[in-house]
């Protein structure tokens, strides 16, 4: 997996995001950890669970909420 730095966190986040808006709706909550754990066993460390669309006149967005999951050591 690739890692790109966070700013001037010093956090190194996943190139890779897992897009978690259709959690629930479209997948079983047996389903979504599936895919959770998969992309952490992948390395995926950056998790978007904001639920919102793309429109023409830009981005529109509700309960932005997004997990970047780390491993301390």
């Amino acid at each position: 997996m690739e890692f790109a730095q966070l700013g001037r966190t010093g956090l190194k986040v996943s190139r890779l995001c897992l897009g978690t808006m259709n959690f629930g709706p479209q997948s079983s909550e047996e389903d979504s950890f599936a895919i959770m754990d998969k992309a952490l066993e992948l390395g995926i460390n950056f998790f978007d669970t904001c639920a919102g669309f793309v429109h023409p006149l830009g981005f529109v967005g509700r309960n932005c909420i997004i997990f970047i999951l780390i491993k301390k050591k």
